[in-house]
């Protein structure tokens, strides 16, 4: 038993090790030609452009491993049904479960793998990456996050702070802005609820305006309901500078929205992406079980390049159910730990039920 165990598992490592290295391979030329135009456009020198793209590798893993292990897990027992030794394994007494456990544990401890792997290299190489695109670029590096909030520089004496950028209605929240003299002194500020962007204008909306003498004591206060201010950037500047979940690790991501949403902001994204960054690691374990049900009907589904073929389709579905429950929840449709887990559970549920009458047959 352990012999057959020891030849089951190595097997499907070498498939693994063999899919996972052509996949990413073409995940990753296609990422060159989405991507190389940016770089070519601004001359940027052969080692900056190969790190960036080396920086990218790991995310390249992250989203090609559920659809690695899938066809790895078809492919090793389906090749084994195709040359028999799946039935002289029967044969010899070994049930279906005892066959696919050693391919679940690896897969299992792969999935496990690829949080890991997202929790620590993946935010960190994405970071890296996006600050290569912007100096190739040649965007200002004068955004920055300090205790959760949105610092901006405009030329010398102007500072901006937003608590909360809502990229979903095109809101900056709890909006200030600082105006400072040569000395650095402040001249005057504005605190507003929120800023709006109306063709091209900033208007900000429910705040006071503070207008300091020289020892920095405010001699003019007054209240507006709706006040134009010219801020030089549009939403679109300042996304990137914001908390973004390919950036961030689980509990750091987790902290910011738990302070974001006692403030009362709209945080249905943003946990969306916190819940994901829990089932899709775990994707590949439960499409692996797809594949190992299907390697038993091999020959009813006519071969192993049918088998292909119905693994591809089984990789599109996932993908469509997936992104509709993600964007599901992103609206506010559903809860978004469901929204993040509704697909695994919908394609655990046929993959069980396939696994099911595998064993029966």
């Amino acid at each position: 038993m352990k012999i057959v165990n020891r030849y089951i598992t190595l097997e499907f490592i070498k498939l693994l090790l063999l899919i996972s290295v052509g996949l990413t391979m073409l995940y990753m030329v296609a990422d060159i030609f989405e991507n190389l135009g940016d770089f070519t456009k601004t001359h940027t020198d052969f080692l900056t452009t190969a790190e960036f793209f080396l920086l990218r590798f790991p995310q390249a893993i992250y989203y090609i491993a559920p659809i690695t292990l899938l066809f790895a897990a078809f492919l090793n027992l389906g090749l084994f049904t195709k040359y028999n030794e799946l039935t002289a394994m029967r044969s010899g007494g070994i049930n279906i479960i005892n066959i696919a456990s050693s391919m679940l544990i690896i897969t299992f401890l792969f999935s496990m793998g690829i949080f890991f792997l997202n929790e620590t290299v993946v935010p960190f190489s994405n970071k890296l990456s996006e600050e290569i695109k912007r100096q190739v670029e040649n965007k200002p590096r004068e955004m920055f996050f300090k205790e959760d909030s949105l610092w901006f520089k405009s030329g010398k004496y102007t500072l901006y702070n937003v608590r909360f950028v809502d990229s979903e209605r095109n809101i900056l929240w709890g909006i200030n802005v600082y105006y400072l003299n040569q000395g650095f002194q402040i001249n005057g500020s504005i605190s507003a609820e929120k800023a709006i962007s109306q063709n091209g204008q900033w208007f900000l909306q429910s705040g006071v305006r503070r207008i300091f003498n020289s020892s920095n004591i405010p001699v003019t206060v007054y209240t507006f309901d709706k006040l134009p201010v010219a801020i030089p950037f549009e939403l679109k500047d300042v996304k990137h500078a914001v908390v973004r979940a390919s950036e961030t690790r689980f509990g750091t991501l987790k902290n910011y929205i738990e302070r974001i949403e006692r403030d009362g902001y709209d945080v249905k994204r943003l946990k969306v992406e916190l819940y994901e960054k829990t089932s899709f690691p775990f994707a590949g374990f439960i499409l692996t079980v797809i594949g190992i049900s299907l390697a038993f009907y091999i020959k009813k589904l006519g071969g192993i390049a049918s088998g292909i073929g119905i693994c591809i389709v089984v990789s599109i579905l996932y993908w469509v159910f997936y992104s509709l429950s993600i964007h599901m929840g992103y609206a506010g449709y559903i809860p978004p730990i469901l929204s993040a887990w509704l697909a695994n559970l919908f394609f655990l549920c046929i993959g069980g039920f396939l696994f099911f009458k595998a064993t029966k047959a």
